[in-house]
């Protein structure tokens, strides 16, 4: 099952964004022009073995809309909402002996992606697709850390996102679910300069806050038993859990993780789309503070 993982990964943005293509693809701005965030999570992609079925379930569930990038190859589609693009998608056959394959990638906002690899690699993580520039998007890596979570890094050439309030839909929060949640923290502490608040969650397990710019960007947590491989799990916000969910199982999708009182009073759930693709959804408001301020 590694063995298959690391291979996908591999794939994601050689197939995303190298080879097949007529002429060089020119991907639309993400961000605005001037500002960077270090340590922000600018970027979001989506591989899928099914691009119909993921616009029709994230079309239905969150109101998404999407658009085909021309010329790009593997079908590469921007996502879209509420008048920003947010995330992309684009299709990948799933590796031999595997029903289905859809898997969501995280990139975070660096200075210098060579650097970054340099450092990856000294931690004893791995670079999976080395640094690489594209017309419009600018330059990324792709990596699995010491651990084996996978994620991405990148400097926009149209700049990062505003740090400003998010709305209904749109992506709100990370969560690394990590072996070592204190190990974990200390590598991307080295790696995007992160500060880093230890905080105890209600269960009595630790968490760590990764934050920057003054913001809150991601939480650490332990591996729950059920998962056997450690990875970033982003959050959709939404104003209505129970209803989102009434969505996602109207259009084929699952409910891996149900609201429970000890997640956040019960506004927290943990999803699939029909073909695996796994996100988390909030409904987060000050008075049950997931510890976000973007």
């Amino acid at each position: 099952m590694i063995a298959r993982l690391r291979l996908l990964a591999r794939a994601i943005l050689l197939l995303a964004f190298t080879g097949g293509a007529a002429a060089a693809p020119v991907f639309p701005p993400i961000g605005v022009p001037g500002q960077q965030h270090p340590g922000k999570f600018v970027w979001f992609d989506l591989v899928t073995d099914d691009l119909p079925a993921a616009r029709n379930f994230y079309g239905a569930v969150f109101g998404w809309q999407f658009r085909a990038v021309a010329e790009a190859p593997a079908s590469y589609t921007v996502i879209s909402h509420a008048g920003r693009n947010i995330a992309g998608m684009f299709e990948k056959a799933p590796p031999p002996g595997a029903s289905s394959t859809a898997r969501w990638l995280a990139l975070i906002s660096v200075g210098d992606p060579a650097k970054v690899a340099r450092y990856v690699e000294q931690q004893g993580g791995s670079v999976i697709v080395p640094p690489a520039t594209f017309a419009g998007r600018g330059t990324h890596v792709l990596f699995r850390d010491p651990q084996g979570a996978v994620f991405g890094v990148l400097k926009s050439e149209s700049g990062d996102p505003a740090d400003t309030p998010v709305a209904d839909g749109d992506f709100f929060w990370l969560d690394l679910l990590a072996r070592n949640p204190a190990k974990a923290a200390e590598f991307y502490r080295g790696l995007a300069g992160y500060e880093v608040d230890e905080q105890q969650l209600g269960t009595g397990m630790a968490r760590a806050v990764l934050a920057s710019g003054g913001y809150a960007r991601a939480g650490i947590a332990p591996l729950p038993a059920p998962v056997k491989q450690p990875g970033w799990l982003p959050y959709i916000l939404v104003d209505d859990v129970p209803g989102t969910l009434q969505k996602v199982r109207a259009a084929g999708g699952k409910i891996l993780v149900e609201p429970r009182a000890d997640l956040l009073d019960g506004n927290l759930a943990v999803i699939a789309d029909p073909r695996g693709g796994v996100l988390g959804i909030v409904d987060w408001t000050p008075s049950n503070d997931a510890g976000s301020k973007r």
